[in-house]
């Protein structure tokens, strides 16, 4: 299902395509070879995920890097033609360290992709040698429509963390976190439900943090609104705070007042972190938080 482009012999015009002088003098532009199969492919199955592969990343001259580059960051050749939605971007290449050939990625580049190392074990290899190509598992592709921006598990862990887990020093060889990665992390999160799948996108250290917040005490909806709890369970840590904040950000509007008053318990950073994810931006829950707050000052 992959449209494999060999980074070490590409070409600016089999990477990006060219431009051609028509007999009537006019310049046409041409897509390259690799974008029009993988165009055809993704129309012929619109149901499943087709991969641009780019092997040996790490093997290509700076310039082809470059080039390879703006593909991987705007989904787009030359500014003219976008990947289809179905389409995923995979690269492969070798070690700095492990490669006499091998040229040292850009930090822009480098942060671009989930970072897995691919170690060979006899059994894995054994498995490999004896599948069938027609076996393999193929990914289905189905457009959705994400709730809201970033996962609410990733908002209240940077609010609880602040900029030390937004931004962590890049080195090059492990994975760091920024912004843009944490996006991604959202991204894995509502497809995996799976905290532990974002190790390759902002490194181990921070990915075992962001398992141990997951998976802290948490006081439930339910659990408010019987008034299931006592005053020793309010007794709580930061980050048990911020999380329970994330769990109670799901209650439906006409319970929203209720469990807020709750909230408001564990602290006025709690409960502001609780409302941005409550509302999700729609017009309609902010009015919400601004009447209540409203009637408050009135009171």
């Amino acid at each position: 299902d992959a449209e494999i482009l060999y980074l070490i012999n590409a070409s600016p015009e089999s990477l990006c395509g060219k431009s051609i002088v028509l007999p009537s003098g006019e310049m046409r532009d041409i897509p390259p070879t690799w974008y029009t199969k993988l165009e055809e492919k993704c129309k012929k199955e619109p149901d499943k995920i087709h991969i641009v592969f780019f092997d040996e990343i790490t093997n290509a001259s700076g310039s082809i890097q470059g080039m390879a580059f703006n593909i991987i960051l705007d989904k787009e050749v030359n500014g003219k033609w976008k990947l289809p939605e179905n389409a995923r971007i995979v690269a492969a290449g070798n070690e700095f360290e492990e490669s006499m050939s091998a040229y040292k990625m850009s930090q822009p580049l480098f942060n671009r992709f989930a970072h897995v190392d691919i170690e060979t074990k006899v059994e894995d290899w054994l498995l490999w040698a004896s599948t069938p190509s027609e076996t393999y598992e193929r990914l289905d592709y189905k457009k959705k429509n994400v709730p809201m921006k970033i996962h609410p598990s990733v908002y209240a862990f940077i609010a609880y963390k602040g900029e030390n887990a937004l931004r962590t020093k890049y080195t090059g060889k492990e994975p760091n976190a920024d912004p843009r990665k944490w996006e991604l992390a959202s991204k894995v999160l509502y497809e995996t439900r799976k905290p532990e799948m974002i190790r390759s996108l902002v490194g181990k250290e921070l990915t075992m943090e962001f398992v141990s917040f997951c998976q802290q005490r948490v006081i439930t909806i339910e659990d408010v609104l019987s008034g299931n709890y006592t005053e020793s369970d309010l007794d709580m840590n930061t980050g048990e705070k911020y999380n329970t904040a994330v769990g109670l950000s799901s209650v439906s509007i006409e319970n929203f007042e209720i469990v807020r008053k709750f909230v408001k318990r564990l602290g006025p950073e709690i409960c502001a972190t609780f409302e941005t994810l409550w509302a999700h931006g729609l017009e309609e829950r902010l009015e919400k938080i601004q009447e209540i707050k409203l009637s408050e000052r009135t009171k």
